[in-house]
């Protein structure tokens, strides 16, 4: 697996996972930052069996707060092992969530 905005090959249990569950399409990235020029410039999704709402996932958007329905995107951060999975009710929310630093982000 190999990031979808620079290239560079995916070690299984670290990376940034984007997800659609309800299209089963999935991208994949190195780093929170190449989310960003991927939606804006890329935005190429690739067919991936069974996508599945992320277990780590609330139930209302990062960005926005409103409550997630079927359509939802996820983005989610595997290190080592652990889950931790953001959903949002659109591109739009992710791309501003991820231009913002993502939960890291400073209010």
């Amino acid at each position: 697996m190999n990031c979808d905005w620079c290239g560079i090959g995916l070690k299984q249990d670290e990376s940034w996972q984007l997800l659609q569950p309800s299209r089963n399409l999935g991208a994949s990235f190195c780093r929170l930052e190449h989310v960003v020029p991927w939606l804006m410039k890329k935005d190429d999704w690739h067919i991936r069996d069974q996508v599945e709402v992320p277990e780590s996932a609330g139930p209302d958007c990062a960005e926005t707060g409103v409550e997630l329905d079927g359509s939802a995107i996820y983005l989610v951060r595997d290190r080592r092992g652990m889950e931790v999975a953001d959903g949002f009710a659109s591109k739009d929310a992710v791309l501003a969530w991820a231009k913002a630093g993502g939960r890291w982000a400073s209010n």
